[in-house]
């Protein structure tokens, strides 16, 4: 796992990088390390050190394409609500366990589950989290509808740091659970998009993703959706019950037990 350090832009933001460095346990100096979580007047940003000709990594879900990509998760076109199977009645809490950048779980926010954000990087957990509070002040300033408020970002961890699942996650009811694991990067990599390179540089492929599966089966009630590449193995080796597939990708489903219908 790369170093990250956490700094100021502009030295009028280094009192306020500070106490986000020490909230999200990231160096306060920028010195020696191969990326950098900068403070600027919009938020944080993800700086490559050793590849300056890319444009830091910005995590903004109020406003432009990032924005559109979220809004479409009301739809059932979206495989990934398809998958984890939301309907007419049928709105399951979810659990992210490796919730990246918040992409999916956000769509899935949108479509009216309630959805809990597990990240284990300390960078792109602290990106995540300032994104995620960022849309919800920005929904709430606008007067917009406050979908946002269905997403919450928990406390950096993974599903494989407990030998015993905490009482605190088994307390939330997670009907679902969504794994999306990073898998190794292909040796096409220039087909990748760059802010998908700079993740796989910073935190690397999840080699430990197969331990997942059965901790995601035990904690979820009804089931386990897991994102794969479309050529990729299963995890695990386990075959699903059943797959949707999407145009680069499947999402493998294990279900456990039917939905039950609500009025929500």
């Amino acid at each position: 796992m790369n170093t990250v350090a956490l700094v100021a832009a502009e030295p009028e933001l280094q009192a306020a990088a500070a106490k986000l460095a020490a909230d999200y346990q990231l160096s306060p100096t920028a010195t020696d390390h191969d990326f950098i979580l900068e403070l600027t007047r919009d938020g944080l940003q993800l700086r490559w050190s050793a590849r300056p000709d890319y444009q830091p990594l910005v995590l903004d879900y109020s406003r432009g394409r990032q924005a559109w990509r979220q809004q479409l998760g009301g739809g059932k076109q979206e495989a990934v609500v398809r998958a984890l199977g939301v309907a007419k009645g049928i709105r399951p809490r979810i659990l992210d366990a490796t919730a990246g950048l918040g992409r999916d779980g956000l769509m899935l926010a949108h479509a009216g589950c309630e959805v809990w954000l597990l990240e284990r990087h300390p960078a792109i957990h602290a990106l995540l989290d300032q994104a995620v509070l960022h849309l919800q002040q920005y929904q709430q300033a606008q007067e917009k509808v406050q979908w946002a408020l269905n997403a919450h970002v928990l406390p950096r961890g993974s599903l494989l740091e407990y030998s015993e699942m905490p009482a605190d996650l088994q307390d939330l009811g997670i009907d679902a659970v969504y794994l999306d694991p990073m898998f190794p990067e292909r040796e096409k990599s220039a087909a990748v998009k760059k802010d998908m390179q700079i993740l796989q540089h910073l935190a690397g492929a999840d080699l430990d993703a197969d331990g997942l599966l059965p901790a995601a089966l035990a904690l979820a009630k009804h089931r386990v959706v897991v994102k794969r590449p479309a050529k990729a193995p299963f995890l695990a080796g386990q075959t699903p019950s059943t797959q949707i597939a999407s145009k680069k990708h499947r999402f493998d489903v294990y279900v456990k037990a039917p939905y039950v219908k609500s009025n929500r």
